[in-house]
């Protein structure tokens, strides 16, 4: 209570004044003061009503009896919600005057009422003093809904987007793509972190087909597994504020793949379909203050990420199977057409194999057809070879043809003819499919310069060059000679090697020991020319077993053959002689003429030059009735069917010492070549009679036995 001192016509008066507020309960009552007796008159009262927030106030008189008066100017109840006037009150129920409550309710917007009453000085109606109870009312907690409009809500913004009303309060929630912030009424789109791993899906504007709000920042990452691209589909509508002049300065949408920026959009026309070629894209949209479009909305979808269509290096290059679209997980088979080779690098490659990776690239680059060289040919000895194709080099289908050295050498039975192709193989091959090169053999009884005397004549004559080049000039226990078979082999006679009736000379050596110190000489006609050419190392000797070096009178088996270090290179001096056939006894005939060659003794004196000297078949007969008497040693000579006879039993034409071993060659009518037919074995008397040779026929097993493959150059057959 407190006193407030009023002048009014002169007087001093004094009135009352309460306030009473009230606790924030659900429901109560308020009266007049001294109700249900007569309230005092000079009173001023006030009630603060208040309920709990999230209501409103809802009151009700049920007593209401106060002097009625025009416009209520006495005694009133003044009612007040949040600065609002909700009514001024007084009167009776049947009066006149005033302005009575009746049955109205007064609802406050929040949680606050005030009423005001106020009594004058007096209560007089027509000069007698009247007393009025005052009033009663009732006042509750009422469901404010804060939702509606026109409802203040204290202290508390609105719902920037959707309210909810609830007995006693509200909440605020947001539209899609927005997010209720703290204060718990303002929303703000949340897309800074927007994940999407399926494997398809769609991502929009905020609030799409809705326009976007302002100053938005957002960013939608889409991420699929390694070796997926993503593929962007955007849809209509699509508008993002643009600038006739100006690209995108307000609005932007950028895409970004991986490390790669894919471009920047705006306007009303929507980019399309974009394939992204990346497991990894983000969707950048950027708006300023102001400008609302309806946005954009992009479907995605996945499939596994290209490697680029693969292209051969050169038109040699296959791919096997080729497909019009390679993916992530697809390979490549390459290989070469016939002739060409996988070439990575400098590297030779076997096969070739690449596979398309998750980043769309092949994890090996196309590799390059390089023809096959098939190298250098082969050496052929004693040949050559030359290109008989269109390209002359090494390369795949070159052709070349081997040849030898002709006249002195020849293909041995080639059946490819001694032509080869460069195969795909890398190797050079003959029609039959062959890489083993011919082989040159040496060509027997050709000489350049062969001898065409056939008449009797006595003594010898020098041998021009070319006429016998097979003849061989051997020192081993003295001078001797020898024949040249095929292009290593030295034929001659065992006594050359070991000598008849010598003691402490060769006899007791070996083989080996002989051909060790053995000299054999090639090549000329005159000594000194052979000498300077010099000697043919001795690899192996070969005496035959049925020689007997101790029986002077018998020279059955007296053969020999001498295996050269190396072979000798043929020529206009240096050629072999032939072997007989076998069985071809012709050679052998009484009168068939063969030619001695020698370096032997003519005159008591050994020659310088080469001699030579035809000297026909004896009469076997007649040769063994010559021997009759004749002794050797004391003994009677041998005459063995190995052996035969020439010359003649006057003297004349013969061979001598120093001739031993050398070869009595004929010439074959029919294929005009040389064969040697005996080898000068012995005789009883330089130029006195007949000579005796070593049948060569006789022992052809034995020599082909030694020279083996060397045999095949040894005969004149072809």
């Amino acid at each position: 209570m407190s006193p407030i001192v009023l002048l009014l016509q002169g007087a001093f008066l004094v009135a009352a004044v309460s306030s009473r507020p009230t606790t924030r309960k659900l429901y109560g009552e308020v009266t007049s003061p001294n109700y249900p007796k007569g309230y005092p008159n000079n009173n001023i009262s006030t009630w603060d009503i208040s309920v709990p927030k999230g209501y409103r106030v809802k009151l009700n008189f049920w007593q209401f009896d106060l002097e009625p008066s025009e416009a209520c100017r006495y005694d009133f109840v003044k009612i007040t919600a949040n600065k609002k006037d909700l009514g001024r009150f007084c009167g009776q129920v049947e009066s006149e005057t005033g302005n009575h409550p009746r049955d109205k309710e007064f609802l406050s917007t929040n949680n606050r009422m005030r009423l005001l009453f106020q009594s004058d000085f007096s209560n007089e109606e027509n000069g007698i003093v009247v007393s009025y109870k005052g009033f009663l009312a009732y006042y509750q907690a009422v469901d404010l809904d804060e939702c509606a409009d026109g409802n203040d809500i204290e202290d508390a913004p609105r719902c920037q987007h959707f309210c909810h009303n609830y007995v006693g309060g509200y909440f605020c929630s947001c539209q899609p793509g927005y997010q209720l912030q703290s204060d718990g009424h303002s929303c703000k789109v949340n897309c800074s972190n927007e994940l999407f791993t399926e494997a398809s899906g769609y991502l929009s504007s905020p609030g799409y087909p809705e326009p976007y709000p302002a100053n938005l920042r957002c960013n939608y990452s889409i991420r699929v597994e390694k070796g997926m691209t993503i593929i962007l589909k955007f849809l209509q509508p699509f508008e993002i504020d643009d600038h006739q002049q100006v690209h995108c300065p307000y609005d932007q949408l950028k895409i970004q793949a991986g490390r790669k920026q894919i471009g920047e959009f705006c306007g009303r026309v929507p980019p399309g379909t974009i394939e992204t070629s990346s497991s990894s894209v983000d969707v950048i949209f950027l708006t300023d203050e102001s400008g609302y479009s309806h946005g954009w909305k992009i479907s995605y979808t996945t499939e596994r990420i290209r490697c680029p269509q693969p292209v051969p290096n050169d038109a040699f290059t296959i791919i096997k199977d080729p497909q019009p679209l390679y993916q992530y997980q697809d390979y490549i088979i390459v290989s070469c057409k016939t002739g060409y080779n996988l070439m990575e690098g400098k590297e030779q490659l076997a096969s070739f194999t690449s596979v398309c990776q998750d980043d769309g690239t092949w994890h090996r680059s196309m590799p390059r057809c390089q023809i096959v060289n098939c190298g250098e040919p082969k050496f052929l000895k004693n040949g050559a070879f030359n290109f008989v194709s269109s390209t002359k080099n090494n390369n795949y289908q070159s052709v070349i043809k081997y040849r030898c050295n002709e006249p002195y050498y020849r293909l041995l039975n080639n059946p490819g003819k001694g032509t080869y192709t460069c195969s795909a193989e890398g190797s050079w091959k003959d029609q039959v499919n062959h890489e083993d090169i011919p082989v040159c053999l040496p060509v027997c009884g050709k000489p350049d310069n062969p001898v065409v005397e056939v008449q009797r004549v006595i003594g010898g004559k020098d041998a021009p060059r070319g006429s016998f080049p097979w003849q061989a000039m051997t020192v081993i226990s003295g001078r001797a000679g020898g024949a040249l078979l095929g292009d290593r082999w030295i034929l001659t006679a065992a006594h050359v090697v070991y000598p008849k009736g010598q003691q402490n000379s060769t006899e007791t050596q070996s083989p080996e020991q002989v051909a060790e110190k053995a000299e054999i000489f090639l090549g000329h006609t005159e000594v000194t020319e052979l000498y300077k050419v010099g000697n043919r190392p001795v690899r192996r000797l070969f005496v035959h077993p049925a020689y007997n070096p101790k029986d002077e009178h018998n020279f059955d088996g007296d053969i020999a053959l001498i295996e050269l270090r190396d072979p000798v290179t043929l020529g206009h001096d240096m050629l072999p002689v032939c072997l007989p056939d076998s069985g071809n006894t012709t050679y052998y005939h009484p009168g068939w003429m063969g030619y001695a060659s020698g370096f032997g003794v003519e005159k008591n004196i050994l020659a310088s030059r080469l001699k030579y000297a035809p000297i026909p078949v004896g009469n076997q007969e007649e040769c063994r009735e010559w021997l009759r008497g004749k002794k050797i040693s004391g003994k009677d000579p041998v005459f063995s069917a190995n052996m035969f006879c020439a010359g003649s039993p006057y003297g004349g034409k013969d061979t001598c010492q120093g001739d031993s071993g050398g070869a009595l060659a004929v010439r074959d009518m029919e294929t005009q070549r040389w064969v040697a037919t005996g080898i000068v074995s012995w005789g009883l008397e330089c130029g006195k009679g007949y000579g005796f040779y070593t049948k060569i026929i006789s022992y052809l097993d034995w020599i082909k036995g030694i020279v083996g493959k060397d045999w095949v150059s040894m005969q004149m057959t072809h």
